[in-house]
């Protein structure tokens, strides 16, 4: 074996031994502090867990160019509808809910993804 292949080799089973990451399945058992069971083995809450803009309420400017729908009944009306608008997309996370989770070297973090939803 070459010089290269082992330095190779050896890089290699240093990155599969250290686990840079890998993917966990949590469910949040608690949401003020927010606090997530891993794969049933342990809690993790506070600085432990980051999250991303998937599982948070978010602010989102729309812009929008439209017409009202036709309503029935007295107060029929219909006009324009533009500009833009703010919308707020609850999204935040729930008892109860499953969550895929990113394990971050060592362990000491977990990144939260996204939920789970069953098909």
């Amino acid at each position: 074996m070459s010089m290269i292949q082992i330095i190779k080799q050896a890089a290699m089973e240093a990155v599969d031994q250290s686990s840079p990451m890998t993917v966990a399945y949590g469910t949040v058992t608690k949401i003020n502090p927010l606090e997530i069971n891993v794969e049933q083995r342990m809690n993790i809450k506070g600085d432990m867990i980051l999250l991303t803009s998937n599982v948070v309420d978010i602010e989102v400017m729309v812009e929008v160019d439209d017409n009202t729908e036709d309503a029935n009944g007295p107060d029929r009306h219909k006009h324009k509808y533009q500009g833009i608008k703010k919308h707020i997309h609850k999204k935040s996370l729930k008892v109860g809910e499953r969550v895929l989770l990113l394990r971050v070297q060592g362990g000491q973090k977990y990144i939260v993804l996204d939920r789970l939803v069953s098909a």
